[in-house]
């Protein structure tokens, strides 16, 4: 049983870790502000402009891997507030570097397909990395202080992660759903292609990672279905007998047609977990709600 540290633990992404691997092993949540509780997990607040409080933390609990997925990934917010989203996004893994320097473990770093430009898609993890928004920019920075400061990490950049969140830690798959649900337009940028990732298969790379990932690598991992947000949303709504023309096309963040989406050939290869396509996490889906 492994101890593991999850930052950021108040999002979808941060709180399906804490439940995935908090089956299996101790896990530490830490929240931004308000903590919620999960069975079986110790919970804190984390503040990363106070390193002594974090370190008196980090001190305290021995985490044998800390998953840095706190992060502002909303575009329109990283424009608003630039200094903290790059607080957040690229200066808060020094601070949890130097507060962790006494205890020996495996930092973790979630990152974005969104570091890559756009213009092509299908990236692997050696191609070049040239951001075209602030959250790319400030990802990649985030990268960079990880890959120099740590003597033990990894760096896994995900495509748009899809699942069943929480009342209180909601996915933007729910969110399309419950709205399609209540018989409302939901508008989706229609020129954002991404390969979309179904949570479980990201929980399953993770583990992978944490338990026998070499060290000091970056990796990739995608779904197999290239789709764009607003292909995305009709998929949703056919199969879950929606009215499909409830989604509407809309602007989205870039002006040109763009194209995110990612290669993840090498970690699939290591790890042997098979990514799904669209219709086969869709399933699984309809198959989760009914149990509840």
């Amino acid at each position: 049983m492994r101890t593991i540290m999850v930052i950021g633990a108040n999002g979808f992404l941060g709180s399906s870790i804490v439940n995935y691997f908090g089956k299996k092993h101790k896990v530490i949540a830490l929240f931004n502000k308000h903590i919620l509780r999960f069975p079986g997990t110790t919970h804190f607040n984390y503040n990363l402009s106070d390193r002594d409080y974090m370190k008196r933390i980090i001190s305290l609990t021995k985490p044998d891997t800390i998953i840095y997925c706190a992060g502002i990934n909303d575009f329109v917010e990283c424009a608003k507030n630039q200094r903290m989203a790059e607080a957040v996004n690229s200066y808060g893994p020094t601070l949890i570097s130097s507060a962790a320097d006494t205890v020996q473990h495996r930092f973790i770093y979630l990152s974005t397909a969104f570091v890559y430009d756009g213009k092509r898609g299908n990236y692997l993890e050696t191609d070049v990395v040239l951001p075209q928004s602030a959250f790319g920019k400030y990802k990649l920075a985030g990268e960079n202080y990880v890959r120099s400061k740590f003597m033990t990490y990894t760096v896994m950049r995900l495509s748009p992660v899809y699942g069943l969140g929480t009342i209180y830690h909601p996915s933007q798959f729910d969110q399309i759903r419950m709205k399609l649900q209540r018989g409302e337009r939901v508008e989706l940028p229609q020129n954002e292609m991404h390969s979309f990732l179904f949570v479980d298969i990201a929980m399953r790379g993770l583990e992978w990672v944490i338990t026998q990932e070499s060290r000091n690598r970056t990796y990739n991992l995608g779904g197999l279905t290239k789709v764009t947000w607003f292909d995305f949303g009709k998929l949703i709504a056919e199969s879950f007998g929606f009215n499909p023309d409830l989604v509407m096309p809309a602007k989205g963040n870039f002006e040109e047609d763009v194209d995110f989406s990612l290669n993840g050939t090498d970690l699939v290869r290591l790890s042997q977990v098979d990514p799904l396509i669209m219709e086969q996490g869709l399933d699984l889906l309809k198959q989760q709600l009914i149990r509840r």
